[in-house]
């Protein structure tokens, strides 16, 4: 069984990769699926018409409406930036990119065996537009881009429509992002469940205080940086008095992590009100389906083979791919309902 999926997955993947090769060369593109800025794909592609974002006038009246009743370090404050996020009729395409690690399987274990930390990562994409979706998979980022490269050009995504992606701030994502779509507008945003997640990391290790108290600072840091004004979330940290703060360092470390993906930052406040995407969870619910629920149970150890054949095998059956591949040795590429 165990050498049949492998197997199975294996020409899976390749199936995967040869419709993408196929896709790329239709479009005079690199194999790799890398495109430069200077690029003689068409203008809808490398410099798309995009549709006009929400109206100054709407925004205004949201932040004035948002603003009652709130103190000055939380209220909203008008900024030209605004006027880029999406209106929610628009063309987008969202893509949500994570990578999860399984722990690997080392194929021998010496007699002075020592308990390591080797995992195999598979890179998890989840693509949403027009109330549809696709997941894609692969262990290696640049596989898995090359990938999504394809699929949004199979499917007409990149021309004329808004590319929104979302992660958990990693940097290897961020790189890989630019490195892959440089050529062209696009937007990310710090997930906001794991910009919260990571400030209370820190300040549990930076303050000191009753338990109250310490979750109040969690609280107003969170509702600060809930505008998008990172620099006002940087000076409440700077206010806090001696007597709150236990390490320091740790306060330093969660100012410079601020600053560091404050070029992610978005303002979610507005986002919510205007009822769109603020979080990644697409993309981890994707990775329970395609890869945690199977591969993530304790004790468990997997081969990069096997790991990255039961992940595309999960992934096809997701996509409504799996029978046309039994029967007919054919990836559609479509989004599905």
């Amino acid at each position: 069984m165990e050498d049949w999926v492998e197997s199975f997955g294996e020409s899976l993947s390749d199936g995967y990769t040869s419709k993408a090769e196929k896709i790329l060369e239709s479009y005079n593109i690199d194999k790799d699926g890398l495109i430069a800025k200077d690029s003689h794909l068409p203008l809808s592609i490398i410099k798309p018409e995009l549709s006009a974002g929400i109206e100054e006038k709407q925004i205004r009246h949201l932040i004035t409406e948002y603003n009652r009743g709130r103190d000055r370090m939380t209220k909203l404050k008008y900024a030209s930036s605004m006027l880029e996020i999406e209106d929610g009729t628009a063309k987008c395409c969202y893509i949500s990119v994570d990578d999860i690690g399984v722990r690997f399987q080392k194929s021998k274990r010496k007699q002075k065996y020592k308990k390591g930390k080797s995992f195999v990562e598979n890179t998890v994409i989840h693509i949403q537009s027009d109330g549809k979706q696709y997941t894609l998979t692969a262990v290696g980022m640049d596989k898995a881009f090359k990938l999504l490269i394809a699929f949004l050009l199979e499917n007409k995504l990149m021309e004329g429509s808004r590319l929104i992606f979302f992660s958990d701030g990693a940097t290897c994502i961020r790189d890989t992002i630019e490195k892959y779509f440089g050529f062209r507008q696009y937007t990310l945003i710090l997930d906001w469940l794991h910009l919260e997640k990571k400030c209370n990391e820190f300040l549990s290790m930076g303050i000191k205080g009753a338990k109250d108290e310490k979750l109040q600072i969690k609280k107003r840091l969170a509702s600060i940086l809930w505008t998008g004004r990172y620099q006002n979330a940087i000076n409440y940290l700077d206010s806090l008095k001696k007597s709150q703060v236990r390490n320091l360092k740790k306060i330093e470390e969660l100012k410079d992590y601020i600053r560091r993906k404050s070029p992610n930052l978005t303002c979610y406040a507005l986002r919510r009100e205007l009822n769109l995407r603020i979080s990644s969870n697409r993309v981890e619910k994707a990775n329970d389906l395609v890869v945690a629920m199977r591969q993530k149970h304790n004790g468990m150890s997997w081969s990069r083979k096997g790991s990255s054949a039961l992940a595309i095998i999960t992934a096809a059956m997701t996509n409504g791919e799996l029978g046309k591949w039994i029967t007919k040795q054919e990836i559609s590429y479509r989004m599905v309902g």
